[in-house]
């Protein structure tokens, strides 16, 4: 069986767009990042935000603030009925000739004024407004905040905030073109707030500006990697690589963030595909049978499935004080799916659905192709009519197991594909 290691690096050049459960860490098995990706810009601002550095900074943000620096003028101003600062009797008398000889109440004083706009104090807001669009214009971050690796952005979010909108010192600075020269200033600052400050702004910018650097892109990517959580995920996710890698030259990745889970999409002369994990797929099919529906069959287990939600639902309501949905009898999502659609006519063509079980066991690969057979005979069309009454060779299967011997590899228009059978050679997955 394949370790873990092992999966992590056959698909790392392709897992840069994975976004749910996981963990950060470094990923030295990150050789050429494919870097089309659909939503680049967001990706990389992700990534900007899991830097170590970055949750450091704002994390300390309040206490650093303590810090500000502003510099200070001497200006000359005119005062009637009222003193400020010391007087200037030369100015004052000349001002009063100016004005009004005989009025005694016109003094012109030097007061000492406070500078905020110095070039590090403009650094430093360009920084926090940056950090402030990003969380709350440029991405949602609603979907990461459930995730331990992005959790503490709940409470980073809101410093951020807090800072950009009501600091007082923060508020009397001006925004304003901030050149890479004033970055560079402020880098050379005595002041490690203002030197942490720049150092991050320029990162941003080098990493936005370079979208098409390798060298930076691939850097960033690597050292904020996110692994995913649980085994079976990566099994899944090593083998819908798998199918993009055999299937497409130019595929496009997205990013998976738990909204449609669409992996990656292509193109040849004549169709597009797209590859989803995880999911139901497009909205142009479905796997759902409606409780209304299957209750126009007369079968006392049908009927004794329906009533049984029937009273479950009553008493949820009544001890539990919520219901759940009993509109669906029945819905599934599978592992892997491929639509694939005419570039003439945009209609769907074909179906490829995948069920991933990472076993070496009979029994549960077993339980995995009766899972995929269930999902081929009831996947419906967007008009609510099985695909398979529609044309029996517009659904094909695909089941991928773990360290298995299996006698034949293509049943019924179903392909397994085994660890064992690869053998470390490439397999013939594409779609």
């Amino acid at each position: 069986m394949m370790k873990r290691t092992e999966l992590v690096e056959e698909v790392s050049d392709y897992l840069i767009t994975y976004l749910k459960a996981g963990r950060v860490g470094i990923n030295s098995f990150i050789k050429k990042a494919e870097l089309n990706v659909s939503q680049l810009d967001e990706l990389l601002m992700i990534h900007f935000l899991l830097k170590p550095e970055v949750k450091q900074f704002v994390r300390g943000l309040p206490i650093l603030l303590r810090r500000f620096k502003t510099s200070t003028t001497e200006e000359n101003i005119t005062f009637q009925g009222e003193v400020r600062g010391s007087i200037n009797w030369e100015k004052t008398i000349t001002e009063r000739i100016k004005i009004n000889h005989r009025d005694r109440t016109i003094f012109l004083c030097n007061e000492s004024v406070k500078n905020y706009n110095i070039v590090e104090n403009i650094v430093l807001k360009e920084l926090i407004c940056t950090i402030y669009t990003v969380l709350y214009q440029k991405i949602d971050t609603s979907n990461l905040e459930k995730h331990s690796y992005f959790k503490e952005w709940r409470e980073l979010k809101f410093i951020v905030s807090e800072v950009y909108r009501k600091n007082v010192y923060l508020l009397k600075v001006d925004e304003g073109k901030v050149t890479t020269r004033m970055i560079q200033k402020a880098m050379t600052h005595r002041n490690s707030l203002y030197r942490k400050a720049a150092k991050l702004l320029l990162d941003y910018r080098e990493i936005m500006k370079a979208r098409y650097d390798r060298e930076v892109l691939q850097s960033l990517l690597m050292e904020t990697f996110i692994f995913p959580e649980k085994e079976e995920v990566l099994f899944e996710l090593y083998w819908t690589i798998q199918i993009i890698k055999a299937s497409a030259k130019n595929a496009q990745l997205h990013l998976i963030n738990g909204k449609n889970n669409l992996v990656a999409s292509w193109e040849t002369d004549e169709y597009v595909y797209q590859i989803y994990h995880d999911s139901a797929g497009s909205p142009n099919i479905t796997f759902n049978i409606s409780t209304e529906e299957i209750s126009a069959v007369e079968h006392p287990f049908i009927e004794k499935k329906i009533a049984a939600m029937g009273t479950a639902l009553q008493l949820a309501k009544q001890s539990l004080g919520r219901g759940f949905d009993s509109t669906t009898f029945w819905r599934g999502r599978p592992d892997i799916i491929v639509e694939k659609y005419s570039k003439l006519t945009g209609q769907l063509h074909k179906v490829i659905i995948g069920e991933v079980k990472d076993t070496k066991k009979a029994d549960y690969a077993i339980t995995g192709l009766r899972e995929l057979v269930e999902y081929m005979e009831l996947i419906k069309g967007r008009d609510g009519q099985y695909l398979k009454d529609r044309n029996t060779g517009i659904v094909e299967g695909m089941l991928f197991l773990g360290d298995i011997v299996v006698k034949d590899t293509m049943v019924d228009h179903i392909k397994i594909f085994t660890l064992s059978n690869s053998n470390g050679q490439k397999l013939n997955i594409s779609v």
